[in-house]
Order: structure tokens, then sequence, then C-alpha cells
């Protein structure tokens, strides 16, 4: 991996919220890569794709309404708002550098956010590099989708819930997570830091569950969110974990999900789960790599 450097926080004005995000130094005029992270992260999910990327692009990576440096941001939430917002900071951006779309890539809920966007706002976006999402989830007949997100999101959602009495507790945690048996690297280890705040019984995550919650609803019932992959006709790169959330058997894109998309490319990192599919280093030196490929820099 490149020599580290480190981003600066800034943040962009979207109606009566503030927007943070993370930015990553870059060559003059470099070409975007806006980020967009999953349900329960936040912007320092990228942080090892922007190391492999290593200033040949300007990534900023957003924290989303309810996440990270944007958890204050009011509702409502939910995938229409992320990308409503996110279309607003790539308006931003461009007004910045003169106009022209920006290369986008989202992780897990972000690839929702990030096709939605797409449909609604084609001139902003020009090319998409989209890790473990994207498909649409299906939820069974007559289940409950609060019911069904416990199951998908029950760690996750317990986490939210809970407090630590020191930020090494909480580092403890995480080690324990099936997802990262093979330890935490110091990029997990800047993102499970920046979720933390503190709170009377010691520290807390930042992530607001009432987010968290409406995101997943629509991810599971809103009929156009869930089958945005399916209208996108644009070419996608498709990066896909071969494990699932839990480091389990089952992946979060069953294989026989690709053949239903033969129009996107789409590549598969051996042996990674859907946290470090982004976050380790095959996942984001691929991930990285697809980026510059859609910016030009090949």
């Amino acid at each position: 991996m490149s020599q580290k450097s480190e981003p600066r926080r800034i943040s962009f004005t979207v109606g009566d919220a503030e927007i943070g995000a993370l930015e990553w130094p870059c060559e003059p005029g470099a070409p975007v890569l806006l980020a967009v992270h999953g349900i329960t992260a936040n912007a320092w999910t990228y942080g090892p794709v922007a190391e492999f990327i290593n200033g040949a692009m300007r990534v900023v990576s957003v924290d989303l309404r309810g996440r990270g440096a944007s958890s204050s941001a009011p509702a409502p939430y939910g995938i229409r708002r992320h990308a409503q917002d996110i279309a607003a900071v790539i308006t931003q951006i461009t007004g910045e550098i003169g106009g022209g779309p920006v290369v986008v890539s989202g992780h897990s809920m972000g690839t929702y956010v990030a096709l939605l966007c797409a449909e609604h706002h084609p001139e902003l976006i020009s090319e998409m590099i989209l890790v473990d999402g994207a498909v649409s989830l299906p939820l069974p007949p007559g289940r409950d989708p609060q019911a069904q997100l416990d199951q998908v999101l029950g760690p996750s959602l317990a986490r939210l819930r809970q407090t630590w009495e020191s930020p090494d507790a909480y580092r403890q945690m995480w080690e324990s997570h099936p997802a990262f048996a093979s330890g935490i690297s110091p990029a997990v280890e800047r993102y499970i830091m920046d979720d933390l705040i503190t709170c009377p019984e010691g520290y807390r995550s930042k992530v607001h569950e009432p987010a968290v919650r409406q995101d997943g609803a629509e991810l599971l019932l809103d009929e156009k969110v869930r089958t945005s992959l399916e209208r996108q006709t644009h070419p996608i790169t498709m990066i896909r974990a071969e494990l699932g959330i839990l480091a389990g058997p089952i992946p979060f894109i069953p294989a026989e999900q690709m053949a239903l998309y033969p129009q996107h490319t789409w590549i598969t990192i051996p042996g990674s789960n859907h946290y470090d599919v982004l976050m380790g280093e095959a996942g984001a030196r691929a991930t990285a790599m697809a980026a510059m490929r859609a910016a030009g820099l090949d």
C-alpha cells in the first residue's frame, strides 16, 4: 500500500444539514471520486482505497445523515434522502472545478444511494464502482421488515444501543467480530475510533438507530430502491465478497446473481467478507484500480 496521507475534514451545506466528509490530498486538477459508505459505517471505510489511489484522484468520502460527522443532521433519512444529499454534494464539488461529472463508489447501502442518485441525476455521475451491494434484497412474504432488519443487522443494531467504558473496550469488541478474525489494521482502527462519541455511561456509537431503521426499511420495501440496479443500463464495475457479513459461507451477493446482470463487470475478491472486501488490502486495491480506470487514469 502507498505511503499514508492524512485527509482533512470538510463539510457541505445541504438544506438544513451539514454533511461531513473526508477529503484526501491529491494532484492539482485530479478527477474526483465521491465515496458513499454502508448502513452503520462512516467515511473512514474508504481510507484504504484513498491510500491506494495516492493522490491520483480527489477522494471525497461522505458521512451520510445519522452517521459520523453528519450524525446530528436532521431527519428525514432514507435512501432517497441520501441520494438527494449526494447529488447536492456532487453539484457543489463540480461547481468548484468548473463542471463535469464525477466517479462514484458505494459500499453496501451506499451502492443503492449511488444508483438512485445516478438515475435521477445522470449528468452528475460518469461511472460507478459498486462494492458488495446493489442487488435486490429478498423479503419473505408476510415477514415484518423490522424483524427482517433485526435478523440481517442484529449485531450491528445491538452495537448502537451499547455503551463501553473506554475506546479500548470498544476496539476489543471489534476484535472479536468474525469479519476481522485476521486482526484490526490501522485503517480499520481509524474507522472504529471515528465511530465513538462520549456519553454519561462512557462511550457509544455515533450512528443514529432511527436512521438505520428508516434506511433498512426502504432497502427491503421500497420497490424503486430495491430494483434500482435493474434499471441501470450503463455498465458498472461490481466488486463482490466471496463470504457474507459475518464471514459466513453465504455471500451478500450470491454467485447466481451475477448472471442476471451480464452487462456489468464483476470482480470477486477471494476469501473476502462484507467488510474487508472494501477495507482489506485486496478489495481496496481492486476498488482503487477500478476507480482510476473509470477516470481514465489506467
